[in-house]
């Protein structure tokens, strides 16, 4: 075997080998980059369970009561009327 075959052979090599750290360097980054991705979003599932029960609570039937009672000084009323409407045709 000569020398540049010998050369040849030693830099395929070197290649492959380059390319299989190069290999290994890149699904580790890329597996980091989606454990950190998935935490992310794990964090925004959270704040937005936090939003949708803030909302909830914010719109519900108690507390819009309880507002108009104690800022609006609504009352219940007393005296309830009807107003009958003619049938549509």
């Amino acid at each position: 075997m000569s020398i540049v075959a010998a050369l040849l052979v030693a830099i395929a090599i070197a290649g492959l080998c380059l390319f299989y750290l190069w290999q290994g360097t890149t699904i580790l980054d890329l597996t980091a980059q989606r454990e950190s991705t998935r935490a992310t979003l794990t964090s925004i599932q959270e704040v937005n369970r936090w939003l949708e029960f803030e909302i909830e609570k914010a719109f519900s039937l108690e507390r819009v009561s309880r507002l108009a009672r104690d800022r609006l000084h609504m009352v219940e009323p007393t005296n309830i009327r009807y107003v009958r409407l003619a049938p549509e045709r």
